[in-house]
């Protein structure tokens, strides 16, 4: 049991290293290696890896008292980390444009959309795989935890907008037109949402947690 969770620890760490590579591996080749490619690669290797050990030895990698919902929130977790920090990312990007884009087609987002579409992809493969490994079952508690996570993402979030509302007031007027532009705005509320679900599931793990204490 224990060299199934650790390789599975592995995977997680191998998973995540990979992913920084191919969202910030630099643009010219590194000992004629293509950094972002490789990392991209090895990313989505790793993600097969991990849905392979989750259907093939399942009760090894996570603890047997953990509920299903316990189990989806760490895998919800890091998933919302993944992509927020691809979202990071792909604004970081955004904001060095010297143009403000027009239309979907000019925006510098193929990479964000490959890690979303590879992490929902990922999400709804664990999630389903997840759900045919039995253990306890989700309860009362569980339902009582999940209110309270969502009570938390929803102060993050207004937060999150009131600390928007004042950077505005404060912002020189050149930048204040670019991020309100139509399109510009509409990409930095997803933003603000994937934060949500990040901040959500944080609570979420943290209260199960002391739950077991």
């Amino acid at each position: 049991m224990r060299s199934v969770r650790r390789f599975w620890q592995a995977l997680m760490l191998m998973g995540a290293l990979a992913c920084l590579a191919m969202l910030f591996g630099p643009v010219d080749r590194v000992w004629v290696v293509d950094v972002g490619a490789t990392g991209a690669g090895v990313f989505h290797l790793v993600l097969a890896g991990l849905m392979v050990v989750i259907a093939w030895r399942p009760h090894e990698v996570f603890p047997e008292e953990w509920s299903l919902a316990e189990i989806r929130a760490w895998v919800a977790l890091i998933l919302a980390l993944l992509l927020l920090i691809g979202f990071g990312k792909f604004l970081a990007t955004l904001a060095m444009l010297e143009t403000v884009p027009r239309s979907m087609g000019e925006l510098p987002a193929r990479h964000f959309i490959s890690l979303l579409g590879t992490l929902l992809f990922f999400s709804i493969v664990a999630n389903t795989l997840l759900a045919r490994r039995g253990g306890v079952p989700s309860d009362e508690r569980d339902l009582r935890m999940r209110y309270g996570a969502d009570q938390a993402g929803d102060v993050a979030l207004a937060l999150a907008v009131v600390n928007g509302v004042v950077l505005l007031v404060v912002m020189p007027r050149d930048l204040l037109a670019w991020w309100l532009e139509p399109l510009i705005l509409g990409n930095v509320l997803i933003g603000l949402l994937i934060f949500r679900s990040l901040v959500e599931q944080a609570v979420l793990v943290v209260r199960y947690a002391l739950a077991r204490r």
